[in-house]
């Protein structure tokens, strides 16, 4: 019988998206749909619109109107949720968020109760993303009573410490004194929920991981390492970690940029489409000629805010000019936060450049409010090295892959990274990755000093950005020495004997180190994998139910 999953989330692609876990509801349940289950993906709408063809149903509950809307995206049901605060467009608006995750918990409760008017059948595995769930968590639990079924999973994507009122909890119908079983301090007890809060300090992935089955992370180290501290030993008895993944694939990346940008690449003369061409195609042209629309930035005051502070090499539109010449090329991407670290990039181009001149450097970030002083800080070095930096502000489809596939190395200098989704797409375009030793990075990036031939970048130490500058000068150097065959040009730039001894050990030594890449994503980081491990997660669970 096919396995039924709910998943339980804020937000979920294609239809709201604001950060990383947007992707992972959906991608995951296309490939646990494609084994053979039967998932539904459950959020609320954001947004008063009704997508063209979908079904809707209305309810009335506890004196609100909810209208739910049920649609499919490649073989997966949707269900959004409508009604009163659900269909405002800000979706973590402050002022907003607590009453949305109110209103989508009371939501929740109609749904168990009424599944069948709804067409859904009784789901064997309840999986809830992260804290805006963690109310749905106990309602769900609460509903099932002394059963073991539906098995309850918490999913932590990342660590906020979000701290749940009791009040809160009274408004979607959880009493402090509803006795039930949790797993504090080593074992299970019967208590109350106004115990358990107590306990936790209403922390909600401290409840959650009380009272779930099992809670998944995305990464040993942040299960290990970063939920261990802050959520306690509980978290070693009753974790597992599930790697997000990535659809990428370097064949069909080469296919999609040749298919995008064929015609403008045959007006070049290019005899050959490789690595080196499409480089240099990037700097020299496709940076500086981007779609119709692009960068997209639905943001209007961000867009004014960065408006109105840059110059060249920015133009108008906050479109950017080409490099004048090709050189080995750095790139990241990100939100501008400080999670992200870019102002220790920024500190560490500085001295890249005084070292290795002729690097190119491509930011393609995404400018968020809270993160105004970095935005600053990437717009004077951008001022500062006109022909070196470029900053592209929001979304640019149309160069994305074509900037990945382009590059020779990326930078992830993030002061914390649960998984790191951008390092595995680099790697997946078969680009190197100079990572900050944090989170799920440690996992993702084989360091080439610890690993030799086998590796796939460099590990620097965090907030560091003198080690920062000199791992990827020594990277960049190490590529480009392979790319043209110049060993005598670039040896003398890197530092690290290790690479210098690869390199003149194996001539293809950066191809080495990009396939090693390509290999590594393949086999621990697409989402058929981590759907594979997912699945013996929840027959772990309801095997031991």
């Amino acid at each position: 019988m096919a396995l039924g999953v709910w998943m339980l989330t804020f937000e979920a692609t294609p239809f709201v998206k604001v950060g990383g876990l947007a992707e992972v509801p959906t991608n995951l349940s296309i490939a646990l749909s494609n084994k053979g289950a039967k998932p539904v993906v459950i959020l609320p709408a954001h947004t008063p619109s009704i997508s063209l063809g979908s079904e809707t149903v209305e309810a009335f509950y506890n004196g609100r109107r909810y209208l739910f809307e049920k649609t499919t995206f490649r073989g997966v049901t949707f269900l959004k949720v409508h009604g009163g605060v659900l269909d405002d467009p800000r979706i973590y608006a402050g002022d907003v968020l607590d009453r949305k995750v109110i209103e989508f918990s009371l939501a929740f409760s109609y749904l168990l109760l009424n599944k069948e008017e709804l067409g859904l059948e009784e789901p064997d595995v309840l999986h809830f993303h992260d804290w805006h769930s963690v109310l749905l968590l106990l309602i769900a639990k609460k509903h099932r009573g002394h059963e073991q079924k539906p098995a309850l999973i918490y999913h932590v994507h990342l660590l906020v410490r979000k701290r749940i009122e009791l009040q809160m909890l009274e408004e979607v119908g959880l009493r402090g004194d509803w006795a039930h079983t949790a797993y504090i301090n080593g074992r299970y007890a019967t208590t109350s929920l106004q115990e358990i809060h107590e306990l936790t300090g209403g922390v909600a992935e401290k409840i959650g991981l009380a009272e779930a089955d099992r809670l998944v992370t995305v990464s040993r180290s942040y299960l290990e390492e970063d939920l261990r501290s802050a959520l306690g030993d509980d978290v070693l008895a009753r974790g597992a970690y599930v790697y997000n993944g990535t659809d990428w694939t370097y064949e069909s990346l080469y296919r999609e940029v040749l298919s995008v940008h064929r015609e403008r690449l045959s007006k070049l003369s290019t005899t050959r489409v490789d690595r080196l061409s499409l480089r240099k195609y990037l700097l020299l042209h496709a940076v500086g000629g981007l779609s119709q629309g692009e960068p997209q930035l639905q943001d209007d005051r961000m867009r004014k805010y960065i408006v109105d502070r840059v110059g060249p090499p920015f133009k108008e539109d906050l479109r950017v000019e080409p490099f004048r010449f090709d050189g080995p090329l750095l790139i990241t991407t990100g939100r501008v936060s400080r999670q992200k670290g870019f102002d220790l990039l920024a500190e560490a181009i500085e001295y890249l450049l005084h070292d290795l001149g002729e690097a190119r450097v491509l930011f393609l970030v995404l400018p968020v409010w809270g993160g105004e002083s970095y935005i600053d800080i990437l717009i004077d070095l951008s001022r500062e090295y006109p022909a070196n930096v470029r900053v592209v502000f929001g979304v640019a489809p149309s160069i994305y892959k074509l900037v990945h596939i382009s590059a020779d190395v990326f930078a992830a200098p993030s002061r914390w990274e649960p998984f790191g989704i951008m390092a595995v797409e680099a790697m997946a375009a078969g680009c190197p990755v100079v990572a900050a030793r944090v989170g799920g990075l440690k996992e993702t990036v084989l360091d080439i000093r610890e690993h030799g031939v086998r590796g796939t970048g460099l590990h620097v130490k965090p907030e560091d950005p003198y080690d920062l500058a000199e791992a990827l000068r020594d990277m960049l150097a190490f590529m480009e020495a392979s790319n043209k065959g110049q060993l005598d040009r670039y040896v003398g730039k890197i530092a690290e004997r290790r690479l210098v001894n690869l390199l003149e050990t194996y001539v293809d030594a950066g191809e080495i180190i990009r396939k090693n890449a390509v290999d590594r994503v393949v086999s621990l980081f697409t989402w058929d994998k981590s759907a594979e491990k997912l699945i013996d997660v929840y027959k772990a669970v309801l095997s031991a139910g």
